[in-house]
C-alpha cells in the first residue's frame, strides 16, 4: 500500500522533531452530534470542518470515510477538548490498522504473548 506524501511528511516532521502532537486521532463523525444538539454550529468544505461553540474554543477537523469519520491532531484533542468531555470523544474513537497483540506486548513488556508458532518472514 502506497504512503500519501503528505502523511509521510507528518510523521517525518513527528519523528525528526519527537512530538508527535500534529498526528491525527480518528473518531466517527457522530462525536460531533452532542455539540449540535447543544446549539453548536458546524461548517464544513469537502474534507475540513470547523466545530463553532459559543464561547468556547473553536475545533478544526478532517473529515474522512465519506463523511463517517472525522480526525483531530493528538495535540487539539489535550488543548481543545476540556477534560470534561474526553470520554465523549475516546467513546467514538475509531483504531486504526494495528496488530493487537503487538500493542498488548508494549502495554506490558515481558509478559507472554502466544500469537502463534514462531517463523522466519520475508515481506514481498
Amino acid at each position: 500500500m502506497p504512503t500519501d506524501a503528505v502523511w509521510k511528511r507528518t510523521v517525518a516532521r513527528a519523528v525528526n522533531s519527537g512530538d508527535a502532537s500534529a498526528l491525527p486521532i480518528h473518531f466517527t463523525a457522530a462525536v460531533l452530534n452532542r455539540y449540535i444538539d447543544g446549539g453548536a454550529k458546524i461548517l464544513r468544505t469537502n474534507t475540513v470542518g470547523r466545530l463553532l461553540q459559543p464561547g468556547k474554543a473553536v475545533i478544526d477537523f478532517g473529515i474522512v470515510e465519506d463523511d463517517t469519520a472525522i480526525h483531530l491532531r493528538f495535540g487539539d484533542i489535550g488543548s481543545l477538548i476540556p477534560e470534561s468531555e474526553r470520554d465523549h470523544w475516546l467513546d467514538h474513537l475509531v483504531a486504526p490498522a494495528a496488530s493487537r497483540p503487538y500493542l498488548q506486548m508494549t502495554l506490558q513488556p515481558g509478559a507472554c504473548h502466544d500469537d502463534g508458532e514462531l517463523r522466519e518472514w520475508i515481506p514481498d
